[in-house]
């Protein structure tokens, strides 16, 4: 009985894993812009703020906004359950009593890291400038007027 609910147990962690089973394989599908804070302040709105101002040219770069603080909250709500706070901050070393984002691409590795204020022309360069994303810009038509 005990191996058959250890069975059960171990199915059900796989196809959660199988779901969003690791950093590498989430940005397989996408790029993302990862907003550590010490909390949810002035700063992490300006930033949620910026997102929604750059929401076409980010979609079209499939960019995934994360944001993520030392105090517990997270957007979007789920974060916080598939990764983990700690394990957040830990695996891009970033300070809990810092505002740090990160922008990681489509491999899974760090493009670019700044503070407080996001560059949004400079993230988008970034990413413009990578190699994944010139060839889909080669295949893609720009639904963005800037």
């Amino acid at each position: 009985m005990r191996l058959l609910i250890l069975t059960v147990l171990a199915s059900l962690l796989s196809l959660s894993a199988q779901a969003y089973p690791s950093m590498a394989s989430h940005y397989e599908a996408h790029r993302s812009v990862i907003y550590f804070a010490p909390t949810k302040d002035e700063h992490v709105q300006q930033f949620l703020l910026e997102t929604l101002i750059n929401d076409c040219a980010l979609k079209e770069r499939d960019v995934s906004i994360m944001v993520v603080t030392a105090d517990g909250f997270t957007s979007p709500n789920w974060v916080e359950d598939v990764f983990g706070l700690k394990s957040m901050f830990n695996r891009y070393k970033v300070l809990e009593e810092e505002h740090t984002a990160v922008l990681i691409g489509k491999d899974g590795g760090e493009k670019l890291r700044w503070g407080k204020e996001t560059d949004w022309k400079e993230v988008k360069q970034t990413i413009d400038d990578m190699p994944m994303r010139q060839q889909e810009m080669l295949t893609r038509t720009s639904a963005c007027s800037a």
